[in-house]
């Protein structure tokens, strides 16, 4: 059985890309993510992926007091010249 290690785990997220902006109550961008798993390792806030996601697809409005806005993967290759 193998344990996944924290390089696998960033290789395997890195594949999946559903950019999003986080907005804080003043609607101004707080960060901008290319998905839920890379948000919940990297912010401070301690946002859980289900909670992310939960406000992506409209099924709650706020995930701890802030809110999620899908993008494009052009606007986000755009802002970080990632591929």
């Amino acid at each position: 059985m193998t344990t996944w290690t924290d390089e696998m785990k960033e290789s395997v997220s890195k594949k999946f890309l559903n950019p999003f902006l986080v907005l804080d109550y003043r609607n101004e961008i707080v960060g901008v993510y290319r998905n839920s798993k890379q948000c919940e390792r990297e912010n401070e806030f301690g946002f859980s992926s289900m909670g992310i996601r939960n406000c992506l697809n409209n099924k709650t409005r706020t995930h701890r007091g802030f809110t999620f806005k899908k993008i494009s993967v052009s606007e986000y290759l755009e802002m970080f010249g990632e591929e």
